[in-house]
């Protein structure tokens, strides 16, 4: 009896809601399965259930929340915010902490203002910023009513500003001349505490500078261009009158003694300047010296010469006779300390050069004189070979004396002898007395033996060496940028090398130069072979 009253029951709900019309009765039976009314912000789509769920399928209502509240999605994209920086709410549902359908005036976002960790959030409260009440960051805003394309709004807590200057701007009194980054030189705790990292910027505070009010340098709320030079600050505290210039630093530093680095004054009295860092660095007797005395003019602007004789000129005895180069044999420890070492020149003195006298060779002021370092300047009417080619007398004799063993050592001439040519005697090379006129290509003396019979230039010593004509190496894969590989590997040098060459070898490298013969393509597919044939044989294709 009770089935037949509820089969009865539920036939007249079926026929009641066949009779109502379509969009009616859906929405009729929307209204029966609801669970009950969805909160305020939500109550545009009570009616389009479509928008947070999908039948029988729970696991896609996660996103379509997101599909709907995009900036919560992207924080989650970039772990940002406190949905995004916790781990938890990767792995759980959204209606887990937001339950929906508990009426219009639900609490689904379920905050705790007073518990809440703003450690899970991106900006840490601290100093000053942990007594502010919520409000104070987090201001009422006005809802948003939603249409079926808008996108949910971010809430209300998550939309605070994060930058100082967002929430500070009425009590900012540069008027952005700072910019807008603020925490440089404001901390947390209180604006009144003021610390800027001087030391990052071009100009570094040392020591009484770290004392000086920010405005003696910045009148005016002025930041930019501002001069680091001394003098612009300093002019009026210059007790040189401007004569030494404008580079205090030079001489001056504004950094105190280690000991005590906060009294610079002692620092700023004791003048140090390096003078070897110059073109003229001070040692001997110049380290005594008033700077006045060389600096009777402006340090800077005035170009001082400095030669020597610029300064001393008056004490020249010489007169000029061996020029103005004092230090060759003079130093700065005093005049009377006296001389010059000749091995620093390009002519040293050995043998019976040590005893000759200065005045043998340089017969007049050494300033315009030119002297030759040759043996054949000073030794022309002793060459007894009367003829060019044997003027550089030093390859055969020495400083010891004319007559003394003479001996010519080939390996530090041009062509050394080597392999088979150490034993060749000298008169095969050199048919006459002037020796320099044997030639020293190894085609000028083989070209009888030269069974190529030019068709590898003249260079023999490319794959030949001195050793024997037999002995020969040649890498053509290094020295060509031809590789010999495949079939070329077993071919003799004259296959492709068949014509004489009287200066450099130049051949074609391209397939066709020497296979356009055997092209059965006719030049059809150009010259390129080896985009598709391999070295090994032209029947082995690339595939």
């Amino acid at each position: 009896m009770n089935m037949c009253k509820q089969l009865g029951s539920g036939l007249i709900f079926v026929f009641f809601f066949v009779l109502l019309p379509v969009d009616r009765a859906t929405a009729d039976i929307k209204s029966l399965i609801m669970p009950g009314p969805v909160v305020q912000a939500h109550a545009g789509y009570e009616q389009q259930c479509e928008r947070c769920h999908e039948p029988f399928n729970q696991q896609k209502q996660r996103q379509l929340c997101l599909d709907c509240h995009k900036p919560l999605a992207a924080d989650l994209v970039k772990k940002e915010g406190f949905h995004g920086r916790s781990s938890v709410v990767e792995t759980t549902e959204c209606k887990h902490c937001h339950t929906e359908h508990e009426g219009r005036n639900a609490d689904i976002v379920m905050l705790d203002r007073e518990t809440f960790d703003h450690k899970q959030t991106d900006f840490k409260l601290e100093g000053a910023h942990k007594q502010v009440d919520c409000a104070g960051c987090h201001k009422e805003q006005k809802k948003i009513e939603l249409t079926v394309n808008s996108s949910a709004p971010a809430g209300l807590y998550s939309r605070a500003p994060k930058g100082c200057y967002d929430c500070h701007k009425q009590q900012e009194p540069h008027k952005e001349r700072l910019g807008k980054n603020c925490q440089d030189c404001h901390k947390s705790e209180s604006w009144s505490k003021v610390s800027y990292p001087h030391d990052k910027s071009v100009f570094r505070l040392n020591a009484m500078h770290k004392q000086v009010s920010c405005v003696l340098c910045h009148p005016g709320q002025r930041w930019k261009k501002i001069s680091t030079v001394c003098y612009s600050c300093h002019q009026l505290d210059d007790s040189h009158g401007g004569r030494y210039g404008k580079k205090c630093q030079d001489c001056h530093s504004d950094k105190g003694p280690a000991k005590d680095p906060l009294k610079p004054k002692t620092a700023w009295k004791k003048v140090s300047y390096d003078h070897n860092k110059t073109k003229f660095a001070l040692d001997g007797k110049h380290q005594e010296l008033a700077c006045d005395l060389c600096h009777p003019q402006q340090l800077y602007g005035q170009k001082l010469k400095l030669d020597c004789l610029s300064c001393h000129q008056k004490d020249d005895r010489h007169k000029g006779f061996y020029g103005a180069k004092c230090k060759d044999c003079h130093d700065t420890k005093g005049w009377l300390k006296t001389g010059f070492d000749h091995q620093k020149t390009k002519f040293l003195l050995v043998g019976k050069h040590q005893k000759v006298a200065c005045g043998s060779c340089h017969t007049r002021p050494t300033a315009g004189e030119k002297l030759g370092s040759a043996c054949i300047n000073c030794h022309q009417l002793e060459n007894v070979h009367r003829n060019d080619e044997t003027r550089r007398c030093e390859r055969c004799h020495s400083p010891a004396g004319w007559r003394e063993s003479a001996k010519f050592d080939h390996d530090l001439s041009r062509f050394p002898l080597l392999g088979l040519h150490a034993i060749a005697p000298c008169e095969s090379c050199h048919q006459s007395a002037e020796f320099r006129q044997a030639r020293m290509g190894c085609n000028d003396c083989h070209v009888q033996d030269d069974k190529h019979k030019q068709n590898l230039g003249k260079n023999c010593e490319a794959c030949h060496t001195p050793n024997g004509w037999s002995l020969w190496q040649y890498d053509h894969n290094v020295k060509d940028g031809f590789k010999l590989e495949g079939a070329h590997r077993e071919l003799e040098c004259l296959a492709c090398h068949k014509k004489p060459v009287k200066e450099k070898i130049k051949l074609n490298k391209t397939c066709a130069a020497c296979h356009r013969d055997v092209d059965i393509h006719r030049g059809a597919f150009g010259r390129n072979c080896e985009r598709c044939h391999l070295s090994e044989s032209f029947k082995k294709l690339r595939i």
